[in-house]
């Protein structure tokens, strides 16, 4: 497994974790030893939803979550048929996930037993060609846990997938009756979902700049019984829909996302980080113009670098009440950082 970090990416993981470099590089590669769901608490109690599910259990922290273990890594056999996946179906099957149609390379050989591999040459699971949108049934993957995807639950709404790290952010948004709140780059929808579900007597505002997304995030919504509004539109121009005196504001900007885990390979540049913070800074400023005087901004990221995460919220507008940092290496999570700033 390669990861590919130029000397900057390198120098500036160095000042987060100094001596414990190498032991971070390592934790990416693996997964979490969790795998965490959400129980949808509008819909369903958590009680109800581990009699259902006995194979999960209930989080020490958080009510509304769930989790099971995920197991590994175990042997994987290399048959004389391979099916070659891209990166991100690679590390969806090393976690048990089947192979879909869209992320498969190329097929080498004729049987029906195959193993999996990514397009770098890692081996990550095995199964049986099948002829429909399920190009490859896994039956055994580097790491097992339980397949989330056939989980009836899941597409009845009474569970979402979310990691342990994200559901902080809608704890410390801690919305409130009436209060009015916007989550810029609201897709795929898990944290607007959250904070509802903590409390639906908030004006939930989510915006987004693709229809696609806004779509898809509208079914969500449908599935799990939130009542949001949401509006195709760059966050960054916020201001444009006529969104003032907000009372806090969730930004999840896009981000080199190297607290994600596992990793099959990933290449990151300068330029790759400081493009994010330049992007990552034009969210904060739109969340300046909406925001009402002492309104609060909660900025998050599922990645570790001080470019995307300190640098950013470095602002004399704002006063940074807290912030707080989840380590793979250290905190058996994915890579996260979350921020509490205060408009002056």
């Amino acid at each position: 497994m390669e990861l590919d970090y130029d000397n900057f990416v390198l120098g500036n993981l160095e000042e987060v974790y100094g001596k414990n470099l190498n032991s971070f590089l390592d934790s990416i590669k693996k997964p979490n030893s969790r795998l965490y769901l959400r129980v949808n608490t509008l819909k369903t109690t958590t009680n109800e939803i581990l009699e259902r599910l006995p194979c999960f259990r209930r989080d020490e922290d958080f009510e509304e979550a769930i989790y099971t273990e995920i197991k590994g890594p175990n042997k994987i056999e290399l048959h004389n048929t391979v099916v070659v996946v891209d990166k991100k179906t690679a590390e969806s099957v090393m976690m048990g996930a089947d192979v879909y149609k869209p992320g498969v390379k190329s097929i080498k050989g004729k049987g029906k037993e195959v193993s999996v591999v990514s397009d770098n040459g890692i081996l990550v699971g095995e199964g049986i060609l099948c002829n429909s949108d399920i190009v490859v049934n896994i039956t055994k993957s580097l790491y097992d846990s339980v397949k989330i995807g056939e989980l009836n639950e899941i597409e009845d709404g009474l569970l979402y997938s979310q990691g342990k790290a994200s559901m902080y952010v809608a704890r410390i948004v801690d919305p409130q009756p009436n209060e009015t709140i916007v989550d810029m780059t609201a897709s795929p929808g898990g944290k607007l979902t959250h904070v509802y579900q903590l409390e639906p007597r908030a004006r939930i505002i989510g915006l987004d700049h693709t229809h696609k997304k806004i779509e898809k995030m509208r079914n969500l919504l449908n599935k799990l019984g939130v009542n949001a509004e949401l509006y195709v539109k760059d966050s960054r121009y916020a201001d444009e829909i006529g969104l003032k005196n907000v009372d806090k504001v969730i930004i999840d900007p896009p981000c080199s996302a190297l607290g994600i885990r596992p990793k099959i390979y990933d290449k990151k540049t300068k330029d790759d980080i400081l493009n994010f913070y330049v992007y990552q800074k034009q969210f904060l400023n739109s969340a300046y113009k909406i925001l009402k005087d002492g309104g609060y901004v909660i900025y998050s990221t599922c990645t570790v670098t001080t470019w995307e995460n300190e640098k950013v919220i470095e602002d004399p507008r704002f006063e940074v009440e807290f912030s707080i940092r989840f380590h793979p290496n250290i905190h058996d999570m994915t890579g996260f950082f979350i921020a509490k700033l205060k408009k002056k």
